[in-house]
């Protein structure tokens, strides 16, 4: 009897297929397209080298203070002798000019960079994946690769942060940390807090939420599609991280199957360990599981 799998589509998926689509391929594209937001990158996360690997979770290490402390400059006192009407939000246009350009702007651009990486056709690959029949796939990559590359049907790919092939398709990126009522910066509002400050507070919490990857949401909106997998008796992993920020949809998986039966393979691009602790923290038997490099499937 056939088995009925469930393929799990990470970034390491379009990198084996040749595809630029890693995070610091999106960091030279920025700063090829717009320098001023790259600059604030730059100046308010201060990357190190793991960075761009480490992207979206990057995005909840913003540094607050220092922003604060610029756009201070611009929180002139009420009795300044040239005072003018406009010193009412310079201060929060300042914030806002940061954050918006880290969150929005930034967001749009990594959607264009996202629609212009070239996808290879089957001709071209040396080293397709042999995918097996009866799979339904779970795409968390924004491309058409399976599509356009291996013919796979639209309607077996769940791609659950967004897609290329629709303009209108909103794409999914950020971090996942979720600030709770005390960790709001605007929490130390009171009758006495200048209204310039509170809003400007009010913008940075905001930016928190621009950037946050509403994963329980997603969950909750596509509950037919996770209720689903209960027949599943394969799943691989191809080119997934096995990262934090998406370890909730892990978590529902491991809801929905039989995880004492299903046999896994899943990917690892150097560090087969480290997969295998990675795979263990999410909950998945790693004793049912084969690791292997991606040129093995």
């Amino acid at each position: 009897m056939a088995r009925n799998h469930l393929i799990i589509i990470g970034n390491g998926f379009d990198r084996h297929h040749g595809i630029p689509s890693k995070y610091s391929d999106f960091g030279a594209y920025l700063k090829t397209q717009d320098s001023t937001v790259y600059d604030l990158v730059e100046e308010y996360f201060q990357p190190d080298n793991d960075f761009w690997w480490e992207f979206e979770t990057r995005l909840q290490d913003i540094d607050v203070d220092l922003i604060l402390d610029h756009a201070s400059n611009y929180l002139e006192s009420y009795g300044a002798d040239d005072w003018s009407d406009a010193y009412h939000h310079s201060y929060q246009w300042e914030i806002d000019n940061i954050v918006s350009g880290i969150s929005s702007k930034m967001r749009n651009y990594f959607g264009n960079w996202i629609r212009s990486l070239p996808i290879p056709t089957a001709s071209q690959i040396s080293a397709a994946v042999q995918f097996p029949q009866n799979a339904k796939f779970l795409n968390f990559n924004y491309t058409e690769t399976l599509e356009k590359t291996y013919g796979v049907n639209t309607g077996d790919i769940f791609h659950i942060h967004g897609c290329t092939n629709n303009q209108n398709s909103e794409i999914v990126l950020g971090h996942g940390f979720e600030l709770s009522d005390d960790e709001r910066h605007a929490r130390v509002v009171d009758e006495d807090t200048d209204v310039r400050v509170a809003e400007g507070l009010e913008l940075i919490d905001q930016y928190f939420t621009d950037t946050f990857k509403p994963t329980d949401k997603i969950i909750t909106d596509n509950q037919t599609y996770f209720q689903s997998l209960n027949n599943i008796d394969e799943i691989w992993i191809l080119g997934h991280s096995l990262s934090d920020v998406d370890s909730p949809y892990f978590y529902e998986i491991l809801k929905h199957i039989n995880n004492s039966a299903v046999l896994w393979k899943i990917s690892y691009h150097r560090d087969q360990i480290q997969a295998m602790q990675r795979a263990s923290s999410l909950g998945i038997d790693v004793s049912r599981a084969q690791f292997l490099p991606i040129s093995k499937f």
